[in-house]
């Protein structure tokens, strides 16, 4: 592990910055090109790769081998709709990968795209190393708060393949909020307003001092200022067609030159009523005739093309409003994050939506950087996270007393530290009524479930139940409480066996044909089935005579100096003395929700969501499993991410693999699985037999995800061609 500084990077689609805090506060690192480092990598017929400004110059020239603008793409599916329509656009050759991901050939060898954003997070690593005379091994990378687990992922993997520990993936608005709202004693709401190169967010936030809450989250992650470059490209290509009958856009090496113009001239019609430039060369005619492209755009005829692109992120800002329970105008600020929001129109629209002007004293190109560097600081200073994180702990394990059984931690305080910024831990579940499920003329009740690992442990009498979960969009479910069954039928068919892709079916009602396959007719390997509605309970009883058990701890931004107190009072329960003399201010403390709702998929393609979008993160529940024939092993669930009722609908992960199950006759094997989403937004499976309490083999096969041994290799094939 590093000793020295934890960077914050803001990885993004078309340039890239790096930044370091200390008690001065946060300021961003330059190379000799400048601040903002183009996120583009050529690959040079030499066998050098370049990287950053370099690069982006060899676009003009090599464009097949020059990648840019793969965060658009890192993540999803090679057979989605956004990588479809990028193969259509980019010059460089994309082609599908053994895992389903996206792989990029250039001089005849193929990278993931996770492998490409490596080679730019380690470009931004030796410029702030040699900025600051030291080794930089740790960091906060930043990502767009509509990420899926996916994308979250594979950054996760570049970050890994760069050499770099990622200590945090901190959601870009909730970035640009921290470097807004550090060392700021406000209460207030704000809106974070994020267009970027690539992908659009909008993030309400509550700010009480040092605690920033997120209320809500939407997002596009294929909307941005590649697409405003790409209809001005598009403008040229027509008007070269009409004046010289040569389609650029079937040429793709002058269909990049139009798009670096297109860029050049956004930039300045920012501060320019007009612009007029000349493309010398861009083809070449009958005879090897020259063909040039003169050209003139005006503000007004961008924001004609504009106006579409810029409407489409007000209808995200809608949905992000609706989840927060808000009006536009209910809101203190708005903040301006990403390059593209520099256009005269964005800024109109944006004051004319929210009722306010937005800020214009923040940068919206180096903010982000520099909340990812706040954070990067407080992870650096491990007393005071240790000191938050155990008081804490000491709030939500508080045991009870009585007959009650004791609630306490398996592990030790230092196992469940929680990093300064982040959620603290949730608390344990409680004590819940025995299942009240009714079982068939002859059936014996299956086995209560089992804690899983470093959770008490309870009767066996009790059953196992969820965490609690918080969804603005679900106030119902604010408590301790799972997912309850869909009311509406097209969410489960309970009656309904699973077709041949191996889904789900619910314990306890006959099938529709409960005979034994023929002989030679395998059943699918994946079929398994859900235990009943009353599986678990979200009910807490105190035992008679114990007092109740105490309130989880609601760390709410409205009261920020209630939670000063509650530190404070038992501050005694850490050591005798934490000294905090390195930070010298308190460090933040971020409250994040989740984007995307996680489900599974039950019969017939349903989806069952298991997680709400805009849920407080850590989040976790537990969903039961029972196999669903003789002898049978394993058992494979199908995880997504959206909010469609079918699985179709939604972004597939990939599948949830249980394996080494011991052999019974189907339905004694009970699996509790804990799905849990942390501080980061990436997911966690852990399942235990709940028979036996043992824990079983589990495996998420993520669609494009890379294997521990091949990030290893990338690793050292991202050394040996840097030489670093």
């Amino acid at each position: 592990m590093s000793n020295g500084p934890v960077i914050g990077i803001d990885l993004g689609t078309t340039n890239s910055v790096v930044a370091v805090a200390d008690k001065n506060g946060a300021r961003v690192l330059s190379d000799e090109a400048g601040s903002l480092i183009p996120s583009v990598v050529s690959f040079h017929p030499s066998g050098d790769v370049l990287v950053g400004a370099n690069a982006k110059e060899r676009r003009l020239l090599d464009a097949q081998n020059t990648v840019y603008s793969v965060k658009r793409l890192i993540g999803r599916p090679y057979t989605s709709y956004e990588v479809n329509q990028a193969r259509e656009r980019f010059a460089f050759e994309l082609s599908e990968g053994p895992s389903g991901g996206v792989l990029v050939t250039a001089r005849g060898e193929t990278y993931t795209l996770s492998e490409i954003s490596a080679f730019v997070l380690r470009h931004v690593r030796k410029v702030a190393e040699t900025q600051l005379g030291v080794e930089c091994g740790q960091a906060v990378v930043t990502v767009p708060a509509n990420f899926n687990e996916l994308q979250r992922s594979a950054t996760k993997a570049a970050g890994r393949v760069a050499g770099l520990e990622v200590l945090r993936i901190l959601n870009e608005p909730t970035a640009a909020a921290l470097a807004y709202g550090y060392n700021k004693t406000s209460n207030e709401r704000v809106a974070v307003y994020d267009l970027g190169g690539g992908t659009f967010d909008i993030t309400i936030l509550q700010l009480a001092g040092d605690v920033f809450e997120v209320l809500a989250t939407a997002g596009d992650t294929f909307l941005g200022g590649d697409d405003v470059d790409s209809a001005i490209a598009d403008h040229m290509a027509g008007q070269f067609l009409e004046q010289s009958r040569y389609d650029t856009r079937q040429d793709r090496q002058a269909y990049e030159r139009l798009k670096a113009a297109a860029e050049w001239a956004k930039i300045q019609l920012s501060d320019k009523p007009h612009v007029k430039l000349c493309i010398e060369e861009l083809a070449y005619g009958d005879g090897g005739k020259a063909l040039n492209l003169d050209y003139a755009l005006t503000r007004e005829q961008l924001e004609h093309m504009c106006q579409p692109l810029v409407a489409r992120s007000f209808d995200v800002c809608e949905d992000a409003m609706k989840a927060a329970g808000l009006r536009p105008t209910q809101l203190d600020n708005v903040i301006l994050v990403g390059g593209s929001t520099r256009i005269p129109l964005l800024q109109r629209m944006v004051a004319e939506y929210f009722g306010r002007k937005p800020l214009a004293d923040i940068d919206p190109d180096l903010v982000v950087a520099q909340g990812a560097a706040l954070q990067a600081l407080s992870l650096a200073a491990p007393a005071r996270k240790a000191a938050l994180g155990r008081v804490a702990l000491k709030k939500v394990a508080q045991p009870t007393t009585g007959s009650h059984p004791q609630m306490t931690e398996e592990m030790s305080f230092e196992d469940e530290v929680t990093n300064v910024g982040e959620r603290p831990p949730l608390p344990p579940p409680p004590v819940a009524r025995a299942a009240r499920k009714a079982t068939l003329p002859g059936q014996a009740p299956p086995p209560p479930p089992v804690e899983l690992k470093n959770a008490p442990q309870l009767p066996e009498e009790e059953e196992l139940v969820d965490t609690p979960t918080r969804s603005r969009e679900d106030p119902l479910e604010h408590e301790m409480t799972r997912v309850a069954a869909p009311a509406d039928p097209l969410d489960f068919q309970p009656t309904r066996m699973a077709d041949a892709s191996g889904l789900l079916m619910q314990i306890g009602v006959p099938s529709e044909d409960e005979s034994e396959p023929p002989l030679g007719e395998e059943e699918p390997s994946g079929l398994l089935m859900e235990l009943g509605d009353d599986a678990f309970t979200s009910e807490s009883v105190p035992v008679e005579g114990s007092p109740p058990p105490p309130p989880p701890l609601e760390l709410r931004s409205s009261a920020p100096a209630e939670l000063r107190a509650a530190l404070d009072e038992n501050v005694d329960t850490v050591t005798a003395a934490v000294p905090v003399t390195d930070v010298p201010t308190r460090a933040p403390l971020l409250l994040d929700v989740t984007p995307l709702s996680l489900g599974v998929e039950t019969v017939d393609g349903y989806c069952e969501h298991i997680i709400r979008r805009n849920s407080a993160i850590p989040a976790g529940q537990t969903k039961m499993f029972t196999t669903a024939r003789d002898g049978q092993e394993t058992v494979v669930v199908r995880i997504c991410q959206g909010e469609d009722r079918h699985i179709g609908g939604n972004q597939l992960l990939g599948e949830v693999v249980l394996d080494g199950l011991r052999p019974a006759t189907r339905g004694k094997v009970q699996i509790a699985v804990r799905f849990m989403i942390d501080a980061d937004g990436t997911l966690q499976v852990r399942a235990q037999d709940v028979g036996t309490g043992q824990q079983q083999q589990i495996a998420i096969k993520l669609i494009g995800e890379l294997p521990e041994q091949e990030i290893e290799g990338l690793r050292e094939r991202h050394e040996a061609k840097l030489g670093s």
